[in-house]
């Protein structure tokens, strides 16, 4: 809070001033995170969350109060709500009941009626456009296949990411475990020095 409160010329402006009350409710209000608050904040599909757990960390929320409110929220609540937007989605009798409610507000706006034939025509168009199928490839025309695509290269990369880390981790556990022991041996040597180090008898 203290760092929020020490202003600089930038914050003077509208947006700064804006910026820094929502940091400061942001951060007071973080600090009540419980249960409910992760769960909620597990169950809605929001790009946030990752800050969220950020947050957690840091004002040392348990772990597994953590984990269980992220376990319920995203495998069970997030899922369900997913499932059921997509299952909408796809619904045709659905998008078209919608789609004649929504003709039906948007005819009663003045000036929206003489406009909205012709735009339904087009969206029609492009929808009639967009769902038709493709005609099938005849099995005899072949053209090269180089099997690259977009998948392909990003798995790859994704991939090479992935080995990247484990080679880093495994690095620095071995790092780590070399200098412990090197540190055992530098022990035992100085308390060996310091045992056989002869005392000088003064006459």
């Amino acid at each position: 809070m203290e760092d929020l409160d020490a202003s600089t010329a930038e914050d003077n402006g509208i947006v700064g001033r804006r910026l820094k009350q929502m940091k400061s409710w942001l951060l007071s209000h973080s600090q009540y995170l419980n249960f409910w608050t992760i769960l909620l904040l597990a169950s809605i599909p929001n790009p946030l969350f990752d800050l969220a757990g950020i947050m957690c960390g840091q004002f040392g929320i348990p772990f597994w109060q953590f984990f269980l409110a992220t376990l319920f929220g995203k495998a069970i609540i997030k899922t369900h709500i997913q499932t059921v937007l997509i299952i909408s989605v796809c619904n045709n009798q659905l998008l078209d009941w919608v789609e004649n409610e929504l003709i039906w507000v948007l005819s009663h706006i003045p000036g929206v009626a003489s406009v909205l034939p012709k735009l339904i025509a087009k969206l029609h168009a492009a929808k009639d456009k967009y769902l038709v199928a493709a005609p099938p490839v005849a099995a005899n025309v072949q053209g090269k296949n180089w099997g690259v695509s977009f998948a392909s290269i990003w798995n790859t990369v994704v991939w090479l990411v992935l080995l990247n880390f484990f080679f880093k981790i495994v690095n620095a556990t071995a790092q780590g475990f070399l200098k412990t022991q090197q540190e055992k041996e530098l022990t035992t040597i100085t308390k060996k020095s310091q045992v056989s180090k002869p005392i000088d008898v003064v006459d």
